[in-house]
């Protein structure tokens, strides 16, 4: 009923701000380390940071293969959890056997042709980056394991930790040792080890409870692989999405025009607190009432926040020409105007994050995989013909062309949740 929903949405936001105030906290820090960097380093050591970071990040979003996600559907049809010690192990031994795999790859790269993708970037820092490779891939799996089991609060409060110690370490490294861009990258790396193995204590504890022990099961392993087949095409598709045209950027015009558009981005990042926020709390609740079950929480969250974010857009454009130049200094004004056109595109991002827990949910991995990898076909197509022309703008018209899409298709996932929601409660 619709006070029943109503209730249940003012419970949501209320664990959507502890979820979101430690995301804000973090995410604070996190604009405070890149101004800081920015004024320590400049453009073009900001520029290297950015594209090192992001080759990590590339590697790390094909590596996981979004087992996590097809972990929380497996969850969502076995309530009781009974299976949850193998889901643990099993994710654990594939964490290994991915980040090796990874290195072998990334180092490869880099030996036989030097001059390729990693241009331009030094070996020391691009191994302290590479280094980070295991922990963004359990990043991922642990926090999805702590949403289906409605813990989200534990991965939150090492979030902070993280965050917190990676800041001060900036000051220890870069400021007090002078690393430069070796100390930032070492710095991120401290804060990801506590990000990620933060939760790992409770997750122990809980699958040794379950009934299978928390030991690799193959068939487990298998079921994860089938899955993450069918449903990686949609992560990798929405990474290059929002990455690739760092690296095409980085490959045609140098680190200082990286640094300007990572810093937009970041910002984006930002804005994108509370809809993140939201989605992850939303990923518990499918788990526990299903995707029909969820979806009028869902419904109303997502109208909510879409609104909010049009606001927040609003503001963020108008105090930007100001405020980007008092905290990263003046050396970054050419950043405000590609923040301030990219603000155009927070809708779609924030339809895209909110509606991921139906998608997953409902175990639509093909689905959202062909209509990611058709955006992503455009958006590849259009940065590869923009941006070697055009520059940072080139970046812009494919990022804003290509969050439109994702209103569309995303448009149509709320139309069928809702047609499958009303076929549901005339049974």
């Amino acid at each position: 009923s619709t006070p029943c929903v109503r209730n249940a949405v003012r419970e949501l936001w209320a664990t959507i701000a502890h979820t979101s105030g430690a995301k804000i906290y973090s995410l604070v820090i996190g604009v405070f380390t890149l101004f800081l960097t920015a004024r320590l380093l400049g453009p073009e050591g900001r520029g290297q940071v950015a594209a090192i970071t992001t080759w990590a990040s590339l590697f790390s979003t094909f590596a996981y293969l979004s087992l996590g996600q097809v972990a929380l559907h497996r969850m969502a049809e076995d309530r009781s959890q009974r299976r949850f010690g193998a889901l643990f192990g099993s994710l654990l031994l594939l964490t290994g056997v991915l980040t090796v795999a990874g290195w072998l790859v990334a180092g490869g790269m880099y030996v036989i042709y030097p001059d390729g993708a990693f241009k331009g970037l030094p070996w020391v820092p691009l191994l302290v980056g590479f280094l980070a490779l295991p922990f963004m891939i359990w990043e991922q799996y642990g926090s999805s394991l702590l949403m289906g089991l409605e813990r989200v609060r534990i991965y939150n409060r090492y979030q902070v930790l993280g965050r917190t110690l990676a800041v001060g370490a900036v000051f220890a490294l870069v400021g007090g040792l002078a690393w430069g861009v070796v100390g930032v990258l070492a710095a991120n790396l401290l804060g990801q080890v506590i990000v990620a193995l933060g939760g790992i204590r409770f997750l122990w504890r809980f699958a040794r409870e379950s009934q299978q022990g928390c030991w690799p099961n193959r068939v487990e392993i298998q079921a994860l692989l089938a899955g993450g087949v069918k449903l990686h095409l949609n992560a990798i598709g929405a990474f290059l999405c929002t990455s690739a045209n760092i690296l095409i950027l980085s490959h045609y015009h140098g680190a200082e025009q990286t640094g300007y558009f990572q810093l937009a981005t970041q910002l984006l990042g930002v804005l994108m607190i509370i809809p993140q926020a939201t989605s992850m709390v939303i990923y518990g609740k499918v788990t526990s009432l299903g995707p029909n079950g969820a979806w009028p929480i869902n419904r109303r969250l997502l109208l909510q926040i879409t609104l909010g974010m049009i606001v927040m857009s609003g503001v963020a454009a108008w105090l930007a020409p100001w405020g980007i130049v008092l905290l990263a200094g003046e050396a970054f004004r050419p950043a405000v105007a590609p923040f301030q056109w990219m603000l155009l595109g927070l809708i779609g991002m924030t339809f895209s994050t909110v509606m991921a827990p139906q998608w997953i949910g409902r175990g639509y991995f093909w689905q959202a995989a062909t209509l990611t990898l058709a955006v992503v076909a455009i958006n590849l197509a259009m940065n590869l013909y923009l941006i070697p022309r055009y520059g940072i703008q080139g970046a812009i018209y494919s990022f804003l062309i290509t969050y439109g899409f994702s209103v569309l298709g995303n448009g149509v996932m709320v139309g069928h949740c809702q047609t499958q929601l009303n076929r549901a409660q005339k049974r």
